[in-house]
């Protein structure tokens, strides 16, 4: 029985990838990692808490924030508008 299927696993084909010497078409780079910044966020308590994102985080951040700042800011001025101080 052991004969048979050490002849078995000798004549089963086995595929195997021809090694070249070629470079591969398309390296594969590393992305460069963003240095993460750090900010101080006051988060409802007493203590600020600290959070640290990528640049372009940080800049979708501000730009969301600054949005909503105008925005309430336009909705002050039409409810203020014509009312004396």
């Amino acid at each position: 029985m052991k004969y048979r299927v050490a002849v078995a696993l000798i004549l089963t084909p086995i595929g195997v990838k021809a090694q070249t010497s070629e470079a591969p078409a398309k390296a594969v780079e590393s992305p460069t990692k963003e240095k993460n910044i750090c900010r101080s966020m006051a988060t409802g308590s007493f203590m600020a808490t600290r959070v640290c994102n990528s640049a372009a985080a940080w800049r979708k951040f501000d730009g969301i924030t600054a949005d909503g700042a105008q925005q309430t800011r336009d909705v002050y001025r039409m409810t203020t508008i014509g009312v004396p101080h």
